[in-house]
């Protein structure tokens, strides 16, 4: 269904439907959103890896809350005052509603995912004269550091904000001494508070 032609006697209106433009920048914004769920976001490591994800996703959401806003109230005015339609009304919501069901359907790589690429990072570390490792990244997860400890395991602490520290263990030779550590099978543990050297 096409806009409706303006017939003799109609009165014309001003209203503009959303179109081109509202659909680019609710593209930016969920393009951004898409890159931080994935984890394709360029990271930068140090005490503020967090900083860039956090304004970039805000920015972009309160961009999208307020192409929404403007989205609904150009509709409203042009299909209930004037009576009219246009496609361009369905093409802001159904790319939010593609990135959507992309999120849902295909999520981003877990540990379990990762597990073999993890396990090579840990063996490079057990065999290797240095002990530790900074600033790693193993698919979309980010870590402080990877390092061997006085046990023997590999701790993968994550660049997380705040003061918990979490991550995983390898741990060949038993249960790791970090505290909370919840074994996951094999060698592998995960942990949410560990002793620190």
């Amino acid at each position: 269904m096409g806009e409706r032609q303006v017939e003799p006697g109609d009165i014309v209106s001003d209203n503009k439907p959303p179109g081109r433009i509202l659909t680019a920048i609710t593209g930016v914004a969920v393009i951004v959103l898409v890159c931080l769920h994935y984890d394709w976001w360029p990271s930068r490591f140090g005490d503020m890896a967090w900083a860039d994800p956090l304004l970039f996703g805000g920015t972009a959401l309160l961009v999208l809350i307020v192409a929404g806003t403007v989205w609904a109230i150009r509709t409203l005015h042009f299909v209930g005052q004037d009576r009219r339609w246009t496609w361009w009304i369905m093409a802001a919501p159904t790319v939010v509603a593609a990135a959507a069901a992309s999120a849902l359907l295909l999520p981003p790589p877990s540990f379990d995912d990762m597990r073999p690429e993890f396990e090579r990072v840990a063996l490079d570390v057990l065999a290797s004269p240095e002990r530790s490792r900074s600033n790693v990244e193993i698919g979309r997860f980010d870590f402080r550091s990877v390092r061997q400890r006085s046990d023997n395991a590999v701790y993968f602490v994550r660049a997380d904000p705040g003061m918990a520290v979490s991550g995983w263990v390898y741990s060949p030779d038993g249960t790791p001494t970090a505290s909370s550590a919840t074994h996951l099978g094999g060698p592998w543990y995960e942990f949410l508070v560990a002793w620190r050297d």
